[in-house]
């Protein structure tokens, strides 16, 4: 008995190839969607502070909302893109102690575009002034608040902004 016909290695065979290929393929396909959700963690941000565990799962505080509401606050902001000011009037019960407000600005999911700014009181006037750090070309939620955050008030506004006044109620 002799043989002519030599065998091939078994990294030619075909049948090998047919069977490894979907699970090479799985796996890599799983290892792409490993690393996405491990920088999805830096990009998508924690629940904010304003969500409270309810049972098993979460829910709105509206605790703040609810002091806005107790002291009639509202106001109404001014944008200028091209200087980055800010000019908030409020309506309703402020302290006179109170020399500054809070502006958090949202953009979408991307926790790098939000920012705050401290909104400066002018005199005695229930005027509130302040600059823009970077400029807003997004949708954006706008959240008025305290600084000791008894109370908060906001706002989703679309782009653009020049001219375009931002009124916010409880």
């Amino acid at each position: 008995m002799s043989q002519d016909a030599a065998i091939a290695p078994w990294y030619r065979q075909p049948w090998l190839w047919f069977i490894l290929t979907p699970i090479i393929a799985a796996m890599v396909v799983g290892f792409i969607m490993l690393s996405v959700a491990i920088n999805q963690q830096r990009i998508d941000p924690p629940l904010d502070r304003e969500f409270v565990r309810d049972g098993r799962g979460y829910a709105v505080d509206e605790s703040m909302a609810e002091n806005a509401r107790v002291l009639g606050l509202s106001g109404e902001l001014r944008l200028d893109a091209e200087t980055g000011q800010a000019i908030l009037n409020m309506q309703g019960t402020l302290p006179d102690n109170l020399q500054t407000i809070e502006l958090h600005v949202k953009v979408g999911a991307n926790q790098q575009l939000d920012h705050v700014v401290k909104l400066q009181r002018i005199s005695n006037l229930n005027q509130f002034n302040g600059s823009l750090s970077k400029p807003i070309t997004a949708r954006s939620t706008f959240i008025i608040m305290s600084p000791e955050e008894a109370w908060k008030i906001l706002q989703v506004a679309q782009p653009p902004f020049n001219d375009k006044i931002i009124a916010f109620t409880p």
